[in-house]
Order: C-alpha cells, then structure tokens, then sequence
C-alpha cells in the first residue's frame, strides 16, 4: 500500500470513528445477519445484501471494508476488529466463539436482542431526563433575561442607587458581572464540563471517587448498581450460551463494565475462577451484587444452568432498572422545582422592594 493510499485509509477510518453509526443502525446490522444466517447465506453475501438496503454512508464504509477481509479469507470476527470503535469488545468475542462452535445465528439474534434492550434503556434515561433538561433550560433563560434586561431598566429610575434595598443592589452586581463575563462564563462552562470528562476517563483517581460516589448518593446508586446488575447478567448469560470461556468471559466484562468497582470485582472474580473457586465464592461477600442475586447464582452454579438461568434475571433486572430510573426522576423533579422557585422569588423579590419604595414616594 502506498503511502498516498495509507493516509488516505487512516483519515477515512478516523472520520468514520467520529461519526461512527447510532445504535439503531448496529442492531439492525446484527438482526439482518442473523436472519441472513438462518437462511444458510454466506456470511460475505449477507453482508452484501445489507449493504444495499443501508442508507447510512459510514456503516456501507464499514460494511464494505468486512466484505473485502472476507474476500481474503479472513473471518467475522477478525474483521470487525479493525473496527472496535463500532462493534464492542463481547460482540467480537461472541462471533469468534460462534464461529467455532457453530451456532454463529443463534449468537448474532443474541446480540441484537441486547443492543435492542440496550437501546431501550437509553431511551427510558432520556425520557426520563427530558422534563427536569427542559426546566432548568427554561429557567437559566429566565433568570438571564430578569437580570440583564429588566433589572437595570428598572433600577436605572431611581436616581440614587447606593439607596437602594441590599438585595437588589447584590441583583443589580451579579447583571453587571454577568454582562461584563458573559463570554468568559459559557467558555468556562464548556471547559468545565469537556474538563470532567477528561479527568474521568484518564485520571484515575478521580473517576475512582466518582464511580465510588454514584454507588453511595441514596436513590442513585440502586439505579447504578441495577444496571450493572443487568449488565452482569445479560453479558454473562451471552458468553455461557455462546460457550465462551468463563475466565475469558469474566475478562471481557471487566471491558465492558465502565464503573471502575464492577471493573476490579470482574478481575478479583476472573482470578479466583482460576484459581478453583465459583462465582459463589467469590461473590458471597460483595456490596455490589443483591443477596438474592449471589444464591440464585449458587444454586444455578452446582446444576449446571447458569447461562439459560443468568437470561432469566437479567430481564428481572431490565424491568427493574426501568422502574428504579422512573422513581429517581420522580424524586428529583420537585427537588429542581424547588431550586428554580427560589431563584425566582429571589430576584422578583430584590425588583418588588424597590418598585414598593417607588409607589410609597410618589404616594
């Protein structure tokens, strides 16, 4: 390959990773090559069938890309490795394992089922934060448009200010300061936020101390600790029926566990399962599982059910973990209102003294 072509390749690879496919797209990709599959296609020419009814530009790229490995005879799995920003680290594994063992339909309906409760997940948070967004949107406009616009107008007809209440003249220096720093405020803003996903993903210490708070804020941590629950279900159930390793298996969820606890108790179990001990043992005394969880997997561990079993729970905890999100967007609502309420009533207060004032002089 040229070097011409090479940069070309790498830039093009990069733009894809940027404006990589949405989930909907993958679950989609997944659930034609498993119904291509269970009609005895060849994986190369399921490929080309989706890539003619796909309208999204960079999953055709991506798609046109696996087609090529395969023509030089490369398999599924290795393929989608050159594009691990798409497809995630156990779908890659699950194929590899399908792949030898035969049951590549069966594994490829399994994982657009999960990218499918995965998606509705996604939407039950975002429904659930749509309402308290919109408030606090609505509210900081609110509260701009009160301290810079009308404020000073009204203020500016009294013709002795250092008169006026304490509480409009702390009003009338936050309209100045926002007038004056505006630009620096919504940069700050932005840097602030870009900062904190920064940190959390390469200071270590830092997202140790977030990871460790979200599991101890009450209401908070019983939808973070659900969810992981699922995840931990789901993804073990997959890699059982998909006859991955165990330690292989344990190994890869600690990839796809972003809570750093889950990650490291993924890795103490991985360790332990090598070293001759069940996921009982290891999970026996362990604040991030539910007790009920840890016998169920004892009971399910000594009669050789554990993947059908781990299925069956994790839709348990699907349901749950779509109640629990329900309950903490109940509980915030009237804490947010709360807080825009004050707001408010502060600022229309520190506008009303001196408009009483005002009415009492002209009296």
């Amino acid at each position: 390959m040229s070097q011409k072509i090479l940069k070309w390749w790498m830039l093009e690879k990069l733009m894809i990773k940027f404006s990589a496919p949405w989930l909907n797209h993958k679950t989609n990709f997944f659930r034609l090559m498993a119904i291509s599959q269970n009609a005895w296609l060849w994986i190369r020419d399921c490929l080309l069938s989706i890539k003619q009814s796909e309208d999204h530009r960079w999953l055709r790229m991506i798609i046109d890309d696996l087609i090529e490995q395969m023509t030089q005879w490369e398999n599924l799995a290795s393929a989608m490795e050159n594009h691990d920003y798409f497809f995630w680290y156990s779908e890659i594994e699950l194929v590899r394992s399908a792949q030898l063992t035969g049951n590549l339909p069966e594994v490829l309906s399994q994982i657009a089922d999960e990218l499918e409760n995965t998606q509705s997940i996604r939407q039950s948070i975002k429904k659930a934060l749509t309402y308290p967004i919109i408030l606090i949107l609505f509210s900081i406009a609110a509260v701009i448009v009160l301290l810079v616009f009308v404020m000073p107008s009204i203020v500016s007809m009294f013709p002795q200010p250092d008169q006026l209440p304490y509480i409009t003249r702390l009003m009338l220096g936050l309209s100045d300061f926002l007038k004056k720093t505006r630009v620096f405020l919504i940069m700050l803003i932005f840097g602030w936020v870009i900062g904190i996903q920064f940190m959390y993903k390469y200071f270590l210490p830092f997202k140790i101390f977030i990871d460790t708070m979200l599991l101890k804020i009450p209401v908070v941590k019983w939808v973070v600790k659900t969810f992981y629950m699922y995840r931990f279900c789901s993804s073990l159930a997959q890699f059982y029926q998909a006859w991955v390793n165990p330690v292989i298996s344990l190994k890869l969820m600690s990839r796809i566990l972003t809570n750093f606890q889950y990650k490291k108790k993924m890795l103490e179990i991985k360790d332990d399962i090598s070293a001759g001990f069940s996921f009982y043992d290891s999970m026996e005394w362990s604040s991030l599982f539910d007790p009920i969880l840890v016998q169920i997997v004892n009971v399910w561990e000594n009669t050789w059910s554990i993947g059908e079993s781990m299925k069956k729970i994790s839709v348990f905890y699907d349901t749950l973990l779509k109640s629990r999100i329900a309950i903490l967007m109940s509980a915030l609502e009237p804490i947010l209102m709360a807080f825009v309420a004050v707001i408010i009533w502060w600022i229309v207060w520190s506008i009303f003294l001196p408009m009483a004032e005002l009415v009492n002089v002209v009296q």
